[in-house]
């Protein structure tokens, strides 16, 4: 593969990994049709890419993921470090993201190939607008921050990163717009839903990847591959969550909305 294809893949992948489009989706579409890639690598292709965004949120996020790893090792046996908190929220998600994503994906495999998620991204569009015209009635209302965040948290959360299963599906709008609803301020959406996005990518969409068929990529350009999602990824995750600080979420809200919505259109075009 040629240095070209390796950047413009890692900055495709970089790019919408945090944002509500599917990455999967836009990869595969740059790699067949701007590329002209050969189908033989496209699974290796997307594993590589998402190695690339995986790595990149486990190294910006390193300090809170130490501090989950330092509750665990403090207490390994207590069900209240599995159950409160931050670690309540996050053990919830993934457990609510598997019993809905898992037979989402196996009826696609065997019954349904011509699934895919357009319908719930019209339905996610239209209820972020609502939400944003909520929040511009009510400036005044008390949002929620990622220190009150709790298990019950994960059940809407992990249902909705669930759903991103489906095909164009965007694992980042699902569970952003999830923590949106759950009345979470922008700054503590996005960070949770990208701190979800460690353990959710290294345990479903990595090992679903690796479970596939996959041709032989060469190793090397697929750690290139790799390292070139990581710089964007890292950069990319770097300036949004900082954008998001600064933007109210009246505003950004409606942003999503759009931006889902059209998602959906362009994709069903």
């Amino acid at each position: 593969m040629d240095l070209f294809s390796i950047i413009i893949l890692g900055l495709v992948q970089g790019v919408t990994e945090w944002v509500p489009v599917s990455s999967k989706t836009q990869v595969s579409l740059v790699y067949f049709r701007l590329l002209s890639g050969n189908p033989e690598y496209i699974i290796p292709v997307l594993l590589f890419v998402h190695l690339g965004t995986l790595f990149a949120a486990t190294i910006y996020f390193r300090r809170q993921l130490r501090e989950i790893f330092a509750e665990i090792a403090s207490k390994p046996y207590s069900m209240e470090t599995y159950t409160t908190g931050r670690n309540g929220f996050l053990v919830t998600s993934l457990l609510l993201t598997g019993l809905v994503g898992l037979p989402i994906l196996y009826a696609e495999k065997k019954f349904f190939p011509a699934l895919n998620g357009q319908a719930l991204y019209v339905v996610m569009g239209a209820g972020l607008i609502f939400t944003s015209l909520l929040l511009f009635t009510s400036q005044k209302r008390k949002l929620r921050t990622q220190k009150g965040v709790k298990a019950a948290d994960g059940i809407l959360t992990g249902i909705m990163q669930g759903l991103s299963t489906l095909p164009g599906v965007s694992r980042a709008g699902t569970t952003s717009t999830a923590l949106i609803w759950r009345g979470f301020d922008s700054d503590s959406a996005f960070n949770l839903s990208f701190l979800l996005s460690i353990p959710s990518v290294a345990a479903t969409e990595v090992v679903f990847y690796l479970g596939s068929a996959t041709g032989h990529l060469p190793l090397a350009d697929g750690l290139l591959l790799a390292l070139s999602s990581f710089i964007f990824g890292y950069v990319t995750l770097d300036l949004i969550l900082r954008a998001v600080k600064k933007v109210n979420l009246a505003y950004l809200t409606l942003i999503l909305g759009i931006i889902v919505i059209l998602s959906a259109v362009l994709n069903a075009a």
